[in-house]
């Protein structure tokens, strides 16, 4: 469990009705057959949450799937090495005492025991802890939903890629300033009912209301709102991916599943690929029980 924890954590502004899916159709510009945009959350609640149909199909219809990385237990190896505290230090250093029993308790009352947080989870990042103890409030009731699209996609047989490798991943992610990860994770530990609030209201806005800006919003207010970590994790990592995003869908029909703010925003996908001159449509999905379903 603690490896899929550390799997850690849309365009034009001019039409709402864009913003009111996770998924949309790539289409014209001279290609033959769509491909599809999913905006993807790291971790959801398991209970009530099940792929769309929609979703289902567009992966069925394609041909090649695409995540931000690959999906290796490899690959997630090395990260959760990336992710620790250099020189084997600790988060301690950023906290008060106070600050550091909170989150002691926090992690324990959710099942981190047994000398986890002295073993693992202070050995974290910050902003990978404010992470981590909002997964672990889950426990069992927690789904990845980009594990359940591969899974999809493999029983489909198709082919699988990757818009960035590791290495890339670490690098951007080394950039995030350590002061914005302290006060996110202050925030955090001294604020974690609001935190989990905060959490519940994207959860709500990305399966029942559809509104992926709330999602996108909650997503930076969770990182401080670095401006910083937004420039460098997202945005510019978007813009970089597009030829290859162009590429691929001139290929084949393509499902690309990445996390929301690659999606949408003046920066997002849809937005550079409608600057491109691709019509890029919302599907309107339904995240109740599918409907083929018994």
């Amino acid at each position: 469990m603690i490896r899929s924890l550390l799997l850690v954590l849309i365009c034009a502004t001019t039409l709402t009705a864009q913003h009111q899916s996770a998924l949309y159709k790539i289409e014209g510009n001279g290609l033959n057959e769509p491909s599809y945009l999913f905006g993807t959350i790291n971790f959801l609640p398991k209970f009530g949450y099940f792929v769309p149909d929609e979703v289902k199909n567009a992966i069925i219809a394609s041909r090649v799937f695409v995540t931000k990385t690959d999906l290796r237990r490899k690959t997630q190896q090395k990260f959760t090495e990336a992710v620790k505290i250099p020189n084997d230090g600790t988060v301690n250093k950023y906290l008060t005492e106070e600050e550091q029993k909170q989150l002691r308790a926090i992690i324990e009352e959710y099942g981190g025991r047994n000398q986890a947080y002295d073993n693992f989870y202070s050995k974290l990042q910050p902003i990978i802890l404010v992470t981590a103890t909002t997964a672990l409030t889950l426990q069992y009731n927690i789904t990845y939903p980009e594990r359940e699209l591969e899974d999809i996609a493999k029983d489909n047989r198709l082919k699988f890629n990757s818009l960035s490798d590791v290495d890339e991943e670490i690098a951007a992610f080394e950039q995030f300033p350590i002061e914005d990860q302290i006060e996110a994770l202050k925030y955090t530990i001294n604020n974690f009912d609001d935190h989990l609030s905060d959490y519940n209201k994207m959860v709500r806005a990305y399966m029942k209301e559809q509104n992926m800006e709330v999602v996108k919003e909650e997503t930076f207010k969770a990182t401080n709102e670095s401006e910083k970590f937004k420039e460098v994790y997202y945005d510019n990592r978007t813009e970089k991916w597009l030829p290859d995003v162009v590429k691929l869908i001139k290929s084949k029909p393509t499902f690309f599943a990445l996390g929301v703010p690659h999606i949408i925003g003046e920066s997002g996908l849809v937005s550079l690929l409608e600057k491109e001159g691709y019509t890029i449509t919302p599907v309107i999905i339904d995240f109740a029980p599918a409907k083929t379903s018994n």
